[in-house]
């Protein structure tokens, strides 16, 4: 497997993808032409068919649930040599956050890309935390996830609160799924955000958001650690055959190598680089400077103080807290709509 930092020009003004393709190309010395990025939606559902569900999907959705139970399970992650705050410490406290900010008042509960093991865990807290979820509400683009959702959250949201979308997160807001008189409390947990340039993500939460909404995020940031915990977290072998599985939706029985590669992009916004964690599948050629790259994820890794920058950018959102695990690699930042 490779694994490299890319070193190379940031294309000032080219949308995410192309400037990806671009440093990709520079360090692998191969064509951009040669380079395959398909739109991040197309790993979660078939656009020929958006309704229906296929092996694959199934798969994926499998894969997202296995890496939250290992992320939840492992208390070992997170931590460093001198201080234990692993990732379900920094989800209590930014659920004690929760608690404390909704003070006893319903709510509703969104979320973006549901998975079981961490909504399991947050509507649990919450209960315990005496609110009332006066309705869960899954947003989802992949229909593999709508019916195991249900029957794992049967023992804690009753049938009649429970609800489903499926749909584009950026045109939930166009849906009429509200509950009247509550506050929202909208989740994207699992690193989803930063496949999203974080304009087009404040620019989606002003759709779905109300003023005294709350939305809870999570991402994987740099962090005084260096690369190590994100190189680390893209070589388990769920990320790698989630990798494998884009790669065989669009080019099935074809052998190919796992990369990794930390991408510097530029923002537009105060002109110092981004760095995007990318995985690809290279395709060896039968002669040289014929290779293939299909890239099969990118995610944005900002550092910490930028994240908080970049969400309070538009002056409608303002960070109510920051917790993170005790390596800083990992952060849950709760964020409440002006």
């Amino acid at each position: 497997m490779s694994q490299q930092v890319i070193d190379a020009p940031v294309k000032q003004g080219a949308s995410l993808i192309d400037q990806i393709r671009s440093g990709l190309a520079t360090y692998l010395r191969v064509p951009e032409s040669s380079i395959s990025i398909p739109q991040n939606v197309d790993k979660y559902h078939d656009k020929d068919a958006p309704a229906k569900s296929d092996p694959a999907l199934e798969e994926v959705f499998r894969l997202m649930w296995a890496l939250n139970e290992r992320g939840l399970s492992d208390q070992e992650i997170g931590n460093t040599q001198l201080h234990q705050r692993p990732l379900t410490t920094a989800l209590d406290q930014v659920l004690e956050d929760i608690a404390s900010e909704l003070g006893g008042a319903p709510l509703q509960y969104t979320e973006l890309g549901p998975e079981p093991v961490k909504t399991k865990y947050i509507v649990r807290s919450l209960q315990e935390h005496g609110l009332d979820i006066r309705q869960y509400n899954g947003v989802d683009i992949n229909p593999a996830s709508r019916e195991t959702m249900q029957r794992e959250l049967a023992s804690l949201i009753p049938a009649e609160r429970f609800s489903y979308q499926q749909t584009l997160f950026e045109e939930l807001g166009d849906r009429d799924y509200r509950v009247p008189g509550v506050r929202n409390l909208v989740t994207m947990l699992g690193f989803e955000e930063g496949n999203e340039h974080p304009a087009a993500v404040n620019e989606m939460l002003d759709r779905i958001l109300e003023p005294g909404d709350l939305f809870l995020s999570e991402m994987q940031v740099l962090s005084d650690g260096g690369w190590h915990p994100i190189f680390n977290f893209y070589q388990n072998d769920l990320m790698r055959r989630f990798s494998k599985i884009a790669l065989e939706r669009n080019l099935p029985q074809v052998d190919s190598e796992y990369g990794v590669y930390l991408v510097p992009l530029s923002l537009g916004t105060d002109g110092s680089p981004t760095m995007a964690a990318v995985t690809a599948e290279r395709i060896r050629g039968a002669q040289p400077g014929t290779d293939r790259i299909f890239v099969t994820n990118y995610c944005l890794k900002f550092a910490l103080d930028e994240y908080r920058h970049l969400r309070e950018s538009s002056g409608r959102l303002k960070v109510l807290a920051q917790r993170t695990t005790a390596d800083g690699s990992v952060v849950f930042q709760l964020t409440q709509k002006l």
